[in-house]
This record gives structure tokens, sequence and C-alpha cells, in this order.
């Protein structure tokens, strides 16, 4: 054998003796978790259950006195007869606020359709 096939025989046995070697790792991984982590866990599940459940949005229409606070109302139901709407007291004002819906999304959309007759509308949060 000449030296330029000798070098090539032994650097091809070589790579597939370190290719061997490299590919013979354990696939096993072992977890060890402490209790206090799963019980975490499990409270912060119920919480966020919790406040998604308790979680709302409205859409605010006016915030102010009770005379303006009136007709708005009343033009409203006139202009979306089908929707639910309502007045309700915070001292010292009145709002009038539209719907009560549990996704965010679903209450941009209907903003949007709001908005065009009440531009000065907005989305908000509420908890029960």
């Amino acid at each position: 054998m000449n030296f330029s096939l000798r070098t090539s025989v032994f650097t091809i046995l070589l790579v597939l003796l370190a290719s061997s070697l490299a590919r013979a790792q354990s696939e096993k991984v072992m977890i060890k978790q402490d209790s206090l982590v799963t019980k975490l866990m499990t409270v912060k599940k119920q919480i966020d259950s919790t406040a998604y459940a308790a979680r709302f949005f409205t859409i605010q229409l006016y915030y102010g006195d009770n005379q303006k606070a009136k007709s708005i109302l009343e033009k409203f139901k006139e202009d979306f007869p089908d929707w639910e709407v309502n007045l309700s007291f915070e001292t010292p004002n009145y709002k009038v606020q539209v719907g009560k819906y549990k996704d965010y999304y679903f209450g941009l959309n209907k903003l949007k359709e709001i908005k065009r007759a009440y531009p000065a509308a907005f989305l908000l949060e509420i908890k029960n």
C-alpha cells in the first residue's frame, strides 16, 4: 500500500471510531421535582381559574351627570334595540354601559360597531 492510501484508510477508521463514541450517550433523563412545586402549580391553576371566572368586559358609553346619562341610554336603546344596556350609579356620577362579555376580542368587535355612533365609547374590564 502506498502512503496516501494508508493515510486515507487510517482517517476513515478514525472517523468511524470517533462517531461511534459520540453516539454512545444515554437517552434517559431523570427529573427530580420537589412536591412543593406541584402543590404551588395546583394553587396557581386554581387562582387563575377563579380570576378568569370573575373577569368580564363591558363597553362604557358615558360617565357623568344623570340627565345626560339618561339621554344617552335612551338614544342607545333606539340605535341598538337588541343590545343589553344599563345605567348605574357610582358616586358621584352615572355610568351607561353596554353588555357583559367574557371574551376580550368579542368585546372589541362589539366596540367597533358602537364606535361609529358613539366615538367616545371604550372597552372596560370589570370584576364580579
